[in-house]
Parts: C-alpha cells; sequence; structure tokens
C-alpha cells in the first residue's frame, strides 16, 4: 500500500491534504479530492502488479480501458525568449517531476505567432504520426494560435504558468492581481504614495493583470495613479522613461526580476541609491535578485509545482472523457528582502 508522503508525490499536493482526503474530512474541493483518490488508485494498483510479477503489463492507471505498452508523449510549447532561464528550469523541471510520474515522453519546441508551416512545431500538431497524445503550452499572450490549432485537431492541452478567463480552458497558475496588491500594499505601508511600474511586454497577459494589481492597491489606498508612473518596455529603457517623467516616484515595482536587473544600472547612474532613495519590488524571487547588493524585494511563484500539476491535469483529461476542465491557482508569496525602506 503507497504511503501518504509518496500519494502526496504522486498527486502534487501537501501531506496533510492526501491525510483530509483518506480521512474523508472537509477543507478539500471536489477536484483536488478526486486527483489524490486517483494518485492514490495508481500507486496502489502498481504495488499490486508488482506483488504479482505482472511484468509485462504496462499500466498507467486504474482503468481497464486505459491499459498500454505504448508510453505517453507529450510536446511542451514554450517561447522562443524565455527572459530567465532559471524561470524556465525550475517550470521544466515540475514538468519533468509530473511526465516521469507516468513514464511519459516529453519533446520541446517553440512557440511563436508566426512559425513557418514547415517548422516543427506546426509538425507536431498536424502530423498524425507526430501528434502527441497532450500538450503543455508556457507562454503568456492573450491569443496562442497553438490554442485554435489544438482545438482543431483535438488534442488535449494545458496552459502552464498562467490563468485565463475563459472557463472551457485548463491551466495552472497564480493569482497575479492579488500578489501585485500585496506587494504595492506593502509599499503603500511603508509610507510610499508616488509608486511606479516598469517593465513588461504588452502582448503578455501576465503584465495587465500585475498592471491591474498596481492600480487597484492604490485606488484603495485613496491614491490616483497616474499613467506616465507606469513605463512598459525593456527594463533600462522604460527606466529612463520613468526618470525622466516621473523624478518624483519614491518606489517602483518591476515587472520580474530580469527587467529590474537591467534597469537598476541606470537608477544607480542617474544618483539613486537603493533603498535610501528608491524602493524597488520585483517578481520571480531568481538567484539574481537574492544575491544582489542590497537583496531585492521579490515575489516567490510556485514553478515547479505549476510544472508537476499541469502534467496532472493533463493526464486527467487524456485518460477521462468526461473531465471537467479546471484552473488551479497556486499561491505565491512577497519575500521581504533589503531593498524596500520608508520614502525620506
Amino acid at each position: 500500500m503507497p504511503t501518504v508522503r509518496q500519494i502526496a508525490q504522486h498527486a502534487g499536493v501537501a501531506k496533510s491534504t492526501v491525510s483530509l482526503v483518506m480521512n474523508n474530512k472537509p477543507g478539500v474541493s471536489d477536484q483536488t479530492r478526486q486527483i489524490v483518490l486517483n494518485a492514490y488508485q495508481e500507486l496502489n494498483s502498481q504495488y499490486e502488479n508488482n506483488s504479482a510479477d505482472n511484468s509485462e503489463k504496462n499500466i498507467f492507471f486504474n482503468h481497464s480501458h486505459y491499459v498500454t505498452k505504448k508510453p505517453l508523449s507529450f510536446v511542451v510549447f514554450h517561447p522562443s525568449i524565455l527572459g530567465s532561464n532559471q524561470v524556465f528550469s525550475e517550470l521544466l523541471a515540475g514538468i519533468q517531476y509530473g511526465a516521469d510520474q507516468y513514464h511519459a515522453q516529453l519533446r520541446l519546441t517553440i512557440n511563436e505567432r508566426k512559425i513557418p508551416s514547415n517548422h516543427i512545431s506546426n509538425i507536431y500538431l498536424k502530423n498524425p504520426s507526430l501528434q502527441p497524445d497532450g500538450i503543455l503550452i508556457i507562454g503568456a499572450r492573450e491569443k496562442e494560435p497553438v490554442l485554435e490549432e489544438a482545438e482543431r485537431q483535438q488534442i488535449p492541452y494545458v496552459i502552464v504558468s498562467r490563468t485565463v478567463s475563459d472557463p472551457s480552458i485548463s491551466a495552472v497558475g497564480r493569482d497575479e492581481v492579488k500578489i501585485t496588491m500585496e506587494a504595492v500594499n506593502y509599499l503603500l505601508e511603508l509610507g510610499h504614495k508616488a509608486i511606479g511600474f516598469v517593465g513588461g511586454n504588452p502582448l503578455y497577459s501576465y503584465t495587465h493583470q500585475r498592471i491591474q494589481g498596481y492600480q487597484k492597491a492604490l485606488k484603495s489606498s485613496g491614491i490616483t495613479p497616474l499613467d506616465r508612473w507606469v513605463s512598459l518596455g525593456v527594463g533600462d529603457e522604460a527606466a529612463k522613461t520613468i526618470l525622466q517623467n516621473s523624478p518624483e516616484i519614491t518606489a517602483i515595482v518591476f515587472v520580474n526580476d530580469t527587467f529590474a536587473m537591467q534597469a537598476l544600472p541606470v537608477l544607480i547612474q542617474a544618483g539613486h541609491r537603493i533603498p535610501d532613495t528608491l524602493s524597488i519590488v520585483s517578481f520571480d524571487d531568481t538567484d539574481e535578485a537574492q544575491n544582489y547588493n542590497p537583496p531585492i524585494t521579490s515575489i516567490h511563484h510556485p514553478r515547479y509545482e505549476e510544472g508537476a500539476w499541469s502534467v496532472r491535469i493533463l493526464v486527467e483529461k487524456i485518460r477521462n472523457p468526461h473531465f471537467e476542465e479546471c484552473q488551479i491557482i497556486l499561491k505565491s508569496k512577497l519575500i521581504l528582502r533589503d531593498s524596500c525602506s520608508r520614502p525620506k
């Protein structure tokens, strides 16, 4: 019989969640409860197969209609420009862990708006002999052409590391608005009023969601966010723009650590000292932000867990024709360091 720890790892949940489910206790959503029960059944069937020395069978799920010797195959679509290698590596590590639980094969390919018809990304989707059992899409654009093709080809898919407004699409991500509000509220509590938002691509949904959270927090405190307090684009150029247009700014929320690292030399060259004259908050909690002097206050996203959960949901979609699309929201955390102080 599998242990609580094994079930938790297999399902991608906490051990306490497994205990609640196995003891039929409240406090767990129906979707999560079913995932835990399925994980138990799968692991238990593996134990039974091993004890019977049933080595000729390759049964991944405890369902009579899903007995196969052919391993599952997934294609992971990712942006050609990844931004941070650490962010992508942690996501991919979680996806790999999830795939390993099902002995699934992973293939990686780029996801861009305009890809030639003979590119491998399109061939994976359109060639029946190469089509995967499922697709995982790492990306942040509001419109994804790959989704339309996956729908046409009837290939199950899950969006990784972001949420979507369409309830008919399964995704695993985080509440960008909520965590951005928490970051801005932290700066407001320190006494900042003129707070800027710097960096980001307007094509990416998380950019808009973070701006929404930024503006919502300011408005909730009675502060009218000015248009010139928001400067999109590459970190260094966006920083130059906000310095020129909004010299009254005493704190900046950067769209991610990569943009913050690009902008910091510009800010320092302009005479700012972090955090004495300018407080900084960013997103992604990368090693680069942690090791900067001073260490940057940043928002940590559970990227590994996002990757693992996305595989779990994808497998549920593949094996269960009655699966109801869902969106899993994982909790992000504001990590306080030394890049913020009260305005002088």
